[in-house]
C-alpha cells in the first residue's frame, strides 16, 4: 500500500499547492519548520538582513545532490564575504536531507519525536520529495505575523514574507566559481573535481562507478563515459536555477509575494523583496514575470 498523502496548500491564503507525506513526515517537518523558524527569527532579532538562497540541490539533469550542496554552501560565504556581516544567508542546503546537516537535523527531530526514521524510510519506499520540501519551504518564506524582529506589521501584510530582505537566485557564474581555480578552463576545473571526489567520497564513487559493473563481467566503459559526461555537460552548460523544479516554485512565491506588497495599502513597489540572479539585481520585468511551475500542481 501506498504511504499516505496530502493535497493542499501550505498557507491557507497563498494560492499555491503541493503533494507531500503525511502522518510522520508531516510530524518531522513540522520540527523542522520550527527549526528554521528559530533560526530566521534569531537572525530577524539580531538586526540581520535575510536573504533566501535559491538553489539546485536535487540530482536532476545529470547532476550530483552532495556537488549541489557544496555550490549552495561556497555561495553562500562568497555572499556573506561579498556583502558583509549584516547579511544573513537561509541556505536550504543546510536543512534538507541530501545534506549531512540536513539530514542530522532529521535525525534529531525524529529521536525527539520517537520516530523511528529507518523504518518510517522503509515504510515510504522513497525518501521526501520536491512537495515535502515546498510546503515547508512555502511556509517558512509566506508566513509572518503582526511582529517581526523589531518591527510591527500591518495587518494587509500578513503573510507577505516579511522575514525576508532578498531572494537570490543561484546563476552558471557561481557555478562556475565553485569549479574553476586560477587560469584553468572550466571543462578541466570540473574534470579535476570529479577525479578528486572519485578518490576521496565513497558515495560517489560508487554512483559513478556502478556503471563498471556490468553482468558480464568486464567494465561497461562506454556507460561509464556517458555518466562522466552527464555529469560534465550539467556543470558546464546547465547548473543553476533554471535547472530546479524548486527553484522554478521559490521564483514564483517571491513574484506572488511582492504582488502581494505592491497591492496592500501599507505597501507599495518600495516594499518589494529584493532579487538577484548570479549576483546581479534582476530587472523591473523579471520583479512581474512568472516561470513555470516545478513541483506547484
Amino acid at each position: 500500500m501506498d504511504y499516505p498523502t496530502i493535497t493542499d496548500r501550505p498557507v491557507s491564503d497563498f494560492d499555491m499547492t503541493f503533494q507531500w507525506f503525511d502522518k510522520d513526515w508531516v510530524r518531522l517537518f513540522d520540527a523542522q519548520i520550527e527549526h528554521v523558524r528559530a533560526d530566521v527569527e534569531r537572525a530577524r532579532a539580531a538586526d540581520k538582513l535575510i536573504v533566501y538562497l535559491s538553489c539546485p540541490i536535487s540530482s536532476r539533469g545529470g547532476g550530483h545532490s552532495g556537488t549541489n550542496v557544496d555550490i549552495a554552501l561556497a555561495t553562500q560565504r562568497h555572499l556573506l564575504d561579498r556583502w558583509g556581516e549584516e547579511a544573513w544567508i537561509l541556505n536550504p542546503a543546510n536543512y534538507q536531507m541530501e545534506s549531512r546537516a540536513g539530514t542530522g537535523l532529521m535525525n534529531q527531530h525524529a529521536e525527539r519525536l520517537k520516530i523511528d526514521l529507518e523504518k518510517l524510510l522503509k515504510d515510504t519506499g522513497k525518501p521526501p520529495q520536491g512537495g515535502d520540501y515546498m510546503r515547508m519551504w512555502t511556509k517558512v518564506l509566506v508566513e509572518n505575523g503582526n511582529v517581526v524582529g523589531r518591527r510591527k506589521v500591518q495587518d494587509d501584510l500578513k503573510n507577505s514574507g516579511q522575514y525576508f530582505d532578498a531572494y537570490y537566485f543561484l546563476g552558471p557564474r557561481d557555478v562556475h566559481r565553485f569549479f574553476v581555480k586560477g587560469q584553468e578552463s572550466l571543462t578541466a576545473g570540473i574534470e579535476s573535481y570529479f577525479a578528486r571526489r572519485m578518490e576521496s567520497d565513497p558515495e560517489f564513487r560508487l554512483r559513478y562507478s556502478s556503471a563498471l559493473a556490468s553482468p558480464g563481467g568486464s567494465p561497461d566503459w562506454d556507460a561509464w563515459e556517458l555518466q562522466r559526461q552527464e555529469f560534465l555537460r550539467f556543470y558546464l552548460f546547465r547548473a543553476s536555477a533554471n535547472y530546479s523544479l524548486g527553484c522554478h516554485d521559490e521564483w514564483n512565491i517571491w513574484l506572488m509575494l511582492n504582488s502581494r506588497r505592491r497591492g496592500a495599502k501599507s505597501g507599495g513597489i518600495g516594499e518589494q523583496i529584493a532579487g538577484y540572479f548570479e549576483g546581479r539585481q534582476l530587472s523591473p520585468g523579471a520583479f512581474e514575470s512568472p516561470t513555470s511551475a516545478g513541483y506547484a500542481l
